[in-house]
């Protein structure tokens, strides 16, 4: 809350109460103005399969992330993704 004209005022939501009612306090800070960033690059942290051959491209290596798709009796799939042209496939 911010006082104004006598009475303290909620900057979210607009309510006022009289300056000398409830409980005291002191404003400790402000916010400041959002910051924007922007992202210029994405670094990959998945590994790298040497061995794998990009279907579109025909690239040697390919970034490689295993998931659980289905039940857990069965294998995991593994997603790929190209180091030269970013094509993704899976692979069971």
């Amino acid at each position: 809350m911010t006082p104004s004209n006598g009475k303290m005022v909620c900057t979210n939501c607009g309510y006022t109460q009289t300056a000398g009612t409830g409980k005291s306090g002191k404003i400790v800070s402000t916010s400041a103005a959002k910051e924007v960033i922007m992202i210029k690059e994405e670094k990959n942290a998945e590994p790298l399969d040497s061995d794998a051959v990009c279907p579109k491209c025909h690239h040697r290596g390919a970034y490689y992330l295993l998931k659980q798709t289905r039940s857990a009796d069965e294998p995991e799939t593994k997603f790929y993704t190209c180091e030269e042209c970013g094509y993704r496939w899976r692979e069971y």
